[in-house]
């Protein structure tokens, strides 16, 4: 059986408290309800959690970093009290806003892997009714958990060496899509004193279907062009690290076609979010390039050889261009109009 032990700690909104409430735990049974929801939550992890998380090296940059050490020490010898000592930093980031919660700590092999498996269950309320031959007992209780089995925090770290590896995880949000709004950054940056890690093809994706979403929801000619120019140059970028922030400042665009773009994430701070750049991936989302004519007329390429295809002038009459391109005709086809 791959997972080893479970612990699990009563967890107090303990931030900016003087008198931090005490942590409680005890390991839970490998039998029962319980068990059997860790178990799914276990084995699940490696699928459902789909979010890189590493830990932040020190301020020096080297390699140390205060939580991994907890989370390195439990897993080589899991007990009730080096796993307090994880639960009780959660407890001291926790605001009265995220509330009470109950913290699960999943220790396991797979093959030659340890893995750890940390989830967190929110409290909610209730009422407790107690049914007598005459009478109703109502008492409200704000300890409910596991209302809902199905909302939780989780991250999950495996690695063959504990000394080496344990540098990154993946990591799961359950509570956004519910009541509970509270954002994931005090588990993942507070808590785990870890940043999310984004991968290549995935930033390169984001950074392109936020310049494709620009293109289509603005009017401003001047902010189409400069994203169109930037897309077309975007290929010769290479494997450097960017953002979609340093990507704006790169190509020189105007505050307003900067903000035409980042208006297009799904977080602002998403656009400080470093990646590496793929251009593979961005030519995939981006492989064509159309101009627009006021007679009617669409030209369409690829995106990096549309100047090379269509050659193009300025007129002096009113600002049009002419554009030219020469060839043999290999298909023809009718779509209908956007």
């Amino acid at each position: 059986m791959p997972i080893e032990i479970v612990h699990t700690y009563l967890v107090h909104p303990n931030k900016n408290q003087p008198e931090p409430i005490a942590i409680v735990g005890s390991p839970v049974p490998h039998e029962g309800e319980m068990f059997d929801l860790m178990k799914s939550v276990y084995e699940k992890a490696d699928s459902e959690c789909n979010i890189g998380i590493g830990f932040k090296k020190d301020a020096a940059g080297g390699q140390a970093n205060a939580r991994r050490d907890m989370l390195t020490a439990y897993a080589a010898t899991p007990s009730v009290d080096l796993g307090r000592s994880l639960a009780q930093q959660l407890g001291l980031v926790t605001t009265r806003r995220s509330g009470l919660g109950l913290l699960f700590l999943i220790k396991g092999k797979e093959g030659t892997d340890h893995k750890v498996v940390i989830s967190r269950f929110r409290a909610n309320n209730g009422v407790l009714v107690n049914e007598a031959a005459d009478m109703l007992t109502v008492e409200f209780i704000d300890r409910v958990f596991m209302k809902n089995a199905h909302s939780y925090k989780a991250v999950v770290y495996k690695h063959a060496s504990l000394q080496g590896g344990f540098w990154t995880g993946m990591a799961v949000d359950k509570q956004i899509n519910s009541q509970d709004l509270e954002s994931s950054d005090y588990w993942v940056k507070d808590f785990l004193l870890s940043d999310f890690i984004t991968s290549p093809a995935f930033g390169t994706r984001r950074l392109a279907v936020a310049l494709k979403k620009a293109i289509r929801t603005t009017d401003d000619l001047e902010v189409k062009q400069q994203i169109t120019a930037a897309a077309t140059l975007a290929s010769g970028l290479g494997s450097e690290s960017i953002s979609v922030d340093g990507f704006c400042n790169k190509f020189g665009f105007t505050p307003n076609t900067k903000a035409a773009v980042i208006g297009q994430l799904d977080r602002a701070d998403l656009a400080a979010d470093n990646f590496l750049f793929n251009a593979e991936e961005f030519k995939r989302q981006l492989p064509l390039r159309t101009v627009e004519l006021d007679n009617g007329a669409m030209l369409t390429a690829d995106a990096g050889a549309f100047d090379d295809v269509f050659e193009h002038e300025a007129l002096a009459d009113g600002g049009k261009i002419k554009f030219s391109t020469v060839g043999a005709v290999v298909s023809e086809k009718l779509e209908k109009g956007r």
